[in-house]
This record gives structure tokens, sequence and C-alpha cells, in this order.
């Protein structure tokens, strides 16, 4: 879009804009006069709804303004709206672009989206040892918790870390409980060959418990105590699950994801049960379930099953059940806390609670839900096609093929 020069053209502008923009007409005339500054507040505007009603394809014309001047937060905020389709077509490989111009002018957030697009093969061929490069380059340009956990996460798929030894140390002085927990994963799990040492992963999880952890997410001492306790119809059932984090609007996939690779039993990328996502592929966008189960079926060759009951008393009675009767036989289940979707990982009935691989936590990422709060949690907004208009109790089981292979 050309910059408007007329003092009518400008007039018809701030016309337009004026429902959403009535309080800001400063902003919209010094942004189209080329001030950069109130060029990326209006796309923020636009892409927030912040002043006003959202406008993605007005977000991303002002966004591109301001980037066209090389602005590093212009250029950031312009790749992720084309990485997700915002806007514009998607366009992984443009976006990677945009980000390495930003992040070539030490622009952390940048930094941490250009790493990510290498970790997780956006825009190109996945590369670790990109990602790793580029999270501890973020983290010497502003070494705190933002910048901190991309390159924890980066670490643990290193294949060696003895060289890293020193930078494991000073990542465990971050006082942020999202990096505390991944520096305990590295000694849990062993990776790249630290040893193992659950004395250090206590240590860490009582800081990160100090630090913000939030107080239902169990630590990695617990979740080793559910693992040896033995199933107990009607009683107790617990499934130990690989944790995922998920992307940007991606917990179901991430959810199925975790779901299968507890039955094949090996790693599952997310990212391609949705690009096989029926109706709902493109990348940043919501995945309702009946279009996600022909990416599982592609992914896994495994139908699925959704069910679902009403949202109110009688449903949850009726749903309970069923979701339990699936726990002891060893299984798992997808359900959605209202918008998310989780991992039903197991219960225990004394406890009157359900265990839940929560996507959208960092590692272990499982946490407790109360009966009380299942009752009320336990919806969706977004399985209303399948559920005829109601919104309902969804559950997705695993099919007969898959469970077969339960452990």
């Amino acid at each position: 879009m050309q910059r408007i020069k007329t003092s009518l053209a400008l007039t018809t502008a701030l016309t337009l804009a004026a429902s959403a923009f009535a309080q800001k007409p400063e902003i919209i005339e010094a942004a189209e006069k080329g001030d950069v500054t109130a060029q990326i507040k209006l796309g923020y505007g636009f892409r927030d709804g912040s002043y006003g009603k959202k406008d993605n394809q007005k977000a991303f014309e002002w966004f591109s303004k301001a980037a066209a001047t090389n602005n590093p937060e212009a250029l950031d905020n312009l790749g992720w709206l084309v990485e997700k389709g915002i806007g514009t077509p998607a366009d992984g490989a443009k976006a990677r672009a945009l980000y390495r111009k930003a992040a070539d002018q030490k622009h952390v957030l940048a930094i941490n989206n250009l790493a990510r697009c290498f970790r997780e093969g956006v825009g190109g061929a996945a590369d670790a040892k990109e990602a790793l490069k580029w999270s501890m380059f973020a983290f010497e340009t502003n070494p705190g918790p933002e910048t901190a956990n991309p390159l924890a996460m980066a670490l643990l798929n290193e294949p060696s870390l003895a060289p890293h030894r020193a930078l494991i140390d000073r990542l465990a002085t971050v006082m942020s409980h999202k990096v505390l927990k991944n520096v305990a994963r590295i000694y849990h799990e062993g990776s790249g060959g630290i040893e193992k040492n659950p004395q250090r992963v206590r240590e860490l999880f009582a800081a990160a418990r100090a630090h913000g952890m939030p107080p239902e997410l169990l630590d990695a001492d617990q979740l080793d105590g559910l693992a040896k306790r033995p199933r107990v119809t009607g009683q107790f059932a617990y499934q130990p699950t690989h944790h995922l984090d998920q992307g940007y609007n991606m917990c179901a996939p991430t959810s199925a994801a975790m779901g299968l690779e507890f039955y094949l039993r090996k790693p599952v990328d997310p990212y391609a049960i949705k690009k096989n996502s029926e109706g709902q592929s493109q990348p940043g966008t919501g995945t309702a379930w009946d279009c996600m189960m022909h990416g599982i079926k592609a992914v896994s060759g495994h139908d699925w099953e959704f069910r679902s009951w009403p949202n109110n008393d009688a449903g949850f009675d009726a749903g309970l059940p069923i979701l339990l009767g699936e726990l002891d036989a060893g299984r798992i289940a997808l359900i959605d806390l209202g918008p998310h979707t989780v991992v039903l990982s197991g219960y225990d009935a004394e406890k009157q609670v359900v265990y839940i691989n929560n996507p959208a936590y960092g590692w272990p990422g499982i946490h407790t839900v109360s009966y009380a709060d299942l009752r009320k949690k336990w919806h969706s907004p977004w399985h209303v096609t399948t559920t005829k208009g109601v919104e309902a109790r969804p559950v997705l089981l695993t099919a007969d093929s898959a469970k077969k292979s339960a452990r």
C-alpha cells in the first residue's frame, strides 16, 4: 500500500479507521507521515484489537511499512504474521528471512524465533546445530528467562553436553521455574551424556517451586512414584506419557502426538498431524478434532473415536466413568478444558483428582485437576459441528487398533 500524501486521502483513511481508532487519530496521522513507531503501534492495534476491532490484513500492511525501514521490531512482528499466515498467505521461508534480518540487529525476540525455526524446521530443514547457535547468541545478548529457556530446550537435543557444562551451570542460576525445570530435565534424563543426578533434580525443582512453579504441577520424584504404583481398577491408574511443549495454537496436535507416542513407542511430530488435519492444516490455526482425526490417521494409520456428553451435571456423571474406564484399561484419552486440549493420563479416586499431561506447561507437564474442577472445566466451544451446535463435554478415545498396543 503506497503512502497517502494528499489531505483528502488522509481524511478518507481517518474516516475508515474511525470505528476502531476513534481515540487515536494522531497515531494514524503520524503513521501516514512515515513515523515508524506509530506504524508499529498500528500494527499491534489492528493485530490484537487493542484500539478496537481486529484487522489482520491492516496489521500486515502497517508492520510491512515499518519493516521496510529495516526496523527490527517490525521485522520480527512481520515475520510472525508471515509464518502463521495472519493477514497474508503463510510462508515459512520468508518468515525465517525476516527473523534473520532482525536477529542480525540483536533483536532478542527475533533471535528466539529464528532459533525456533531451525529447531522445528519452519521455512526450511530443521538444523539442531543452527538452533543451538542462535539460542546461545540470544542468551549472550540478553541473559534472562526469555532467552535461557529456549536455550535449555535446545541443549536437550544435543548429542553431547560435555562441552556445555559451564553453560548448564549458568542456566541453573536463572531464577525462572521454566528454566530450572528444563535444566532439571537434563539431569533427570541424562541428556547428552550428562550423568543422572536425582539429588540435583530435587534441588532444581525446589528452586523452581520457590520461583513460581504452579503448585498443581508435579515434580520428577512425584511422577516417578506414580509410575511405580500398580493400577487398581476403580481406585488408581497412571500411564506415563512423554511430554511435548506445544507451539502457537498447537495444543490439539501436540496432545495427539503425545498420545500416539505412548502407543507407537516412537516420537511423533505434532506438525505432521497438523499438516494432515483436513480443513485446518494451516499452521497457526486452531484444530477441531474432526479435522485432526484425518491427521492422526495419516500419521499413524489409526482411527480414533470422538464421543461427547452434554455440558451439564448429567453429562459429567455419564462421561466420567468412561474416562476412568479407559485409564483402568491402561489407555489414555484426549479431552478439552475449555478451548485447550490436553492428555488425560491417570486418576486417583481417593484424592478425587485426574492427572493431565498439559502441552502448555513446560516439562514434565503433568498436573492434577480435581474432580470438582474437572466438572467445571471439561467442555469445549470448538466441536459444535460434531455435536450439532451444542457446546458439550468431548473426549477423543483411541481406537481398537491403537488400544491393542497399549502398555
